[in-house]
């Protein structure tokens, strides 16, 4: 027996597609598709995080991109995500924690 699942699409896509099928069919003709959904996938994910900044951090050789409210929720999330990312390989974390350096911030 052969079961279709439906197929699954994200708010961005959903949003996306409307749109795109509001505008004319000269529109469509003139303008790339791919071009349109880069520049609507930024908007559209920096409208979401109204709220929120984007805080770079940088631990050795990996940067950590992380989005919250402030530098110290900021700087948690990024060390829950520096640690899961060395235990995806198998290593343990270091004992004495992260050193993270902030390169940057941007948003609201």
């Amino acid at each position: 027996m052969l079961v279709r699942l439906p197929k699954i699409t994200s708010d961005f896509e959903t949003a996306f597609n409307a749109w795109w099928a509001a505008q004319t069919d000269d529109f469509r003709s003139t303008h790339d598709e791919l071009e349109h959904r880069r520049g609507f996938k930024a908007g559209f994910t920096a409208g979401r995080k109204k709220t929120s900044r984007r805080y770079t951090f940088m631990t050795g050789k990996m940067k950590i991109t992380i989005w919250a409210a402030d530098v110290g929720s900021a700087r948690a999330l990024a060390v829950k995500e520096a640690d899961r990312r060395f235990r995806e390989y198998g290593l343990n974390p270091p004992k004495a924690g992260w050193s993270l350096r902030l390169l940057g911030n941007r948003g609201s």
